[in-house]
């Protein structure tokens, strides 16, 4: 009988890239993408598929759906994630890579690293970690808006509730995101909606009329909740002032 092999830190960092993007029902061996993670670590997708699932274990604002014996080591690299994602990062671009998807980061680095351009690397790198935390929610919120349920990922956005230019430490963080449509998004991020406590959406008042029968129309009384990565109270806190400061 072959020796059990324990999970590295860097293949666990690979597992949490594919597992953050993955609905709960794909976590079984027959899903391609857990097939090529498996072939790209010399593992079986079975075991692939089991390690997604006690990943699982780790979003504590949902009912238990892992197994309860997630690892030391997954814990620390989901810990590491929010603080600094740049390995998962990487890990995603090299999985999008291998699969062939459209990401054209690793092309523009090269060249960056040709040029040394300091400020291209940035944008790019920017442009990455956004198409990796627009996955994110899109599969949390199975690609259906919150408010009003569009569902149709061309009209979709992955709205970031702190921005990505207010904290760094936030940008990633799957519970600092909620699905919305363009226009609402495009209200959320200019503070002209917020949500309460009770995720019941709250309309700036100097707004014209017309205006807020737009925002209210289709919209559910609150948002609806995602598979996993509830929006985290403390960084809706955070958008409410902004919100109320906007007014003042």
């Amino acid at each position: 009988m072959a020796a059990r092999r324990n999970w590295s830190e860097e293949e666990v960092q690979k597992a949490l890239a594919l597992y953050l993007r993955l609905d709960f029902g794909k976590f079984h061996s027959r899903n391609p993408q857990v097939i090529s993670l498996g072939e790209m670590l010399g593992r079986t997708s079975s075991a692939v598929a089991l390690k997604l699932t006690n990943l699982a274990a780790l979003d504590d604002s949902l009912p238990q759906k892992g197994m309860a014996n997630a690892s030391r080591t997954d814990r620390r690299v989901w810990a590491e994630f929010l603080h600094s994602p740049d390995a998962v990062l990487r890990a995603y671009e090299e999985q999008t890579h291998a699969q062939g998807l459209p990401t054209g980061f690793a092309e523009r680095r090269a060249a960056f690293e040709a040029r040394q351009d300091e400020v291209h690397q940035s944008q790019q790198a920017r442009r990455l970690g956004q198409g990796f935390f627009r996955e994110m929610i899109l599969t949390s919120y199975q690609s259906r808006c919150a408010l009003i349920g569009l569902d149709s990922p061309k009209l979709l956005t992955a709205s970031h509730i702190v921005g990505w230019a207010e904290d760094s430490t936030a940008r990633l963080n799957p519970s600092n995101g909620i699905c919305l449509n363009a226009l609402h998004d495009r209200a959320f991020d200019r503070h002209l909606i917020t949500f309460d406590d009770d995720l019941r959406m709250i309309i700036a008042p100097d707004l014209p009329e017309a205006t807020r029968r737009q925002l209210i129309k289709g919209a559910a009384e609150r948002l609806a909740m995602p598979s996993r990565f509830l929006p985290d109270p403390g960084f809706l806190l955070r958008h409410r002032a902004r919100f109320h400061a906007r007014l003042d």
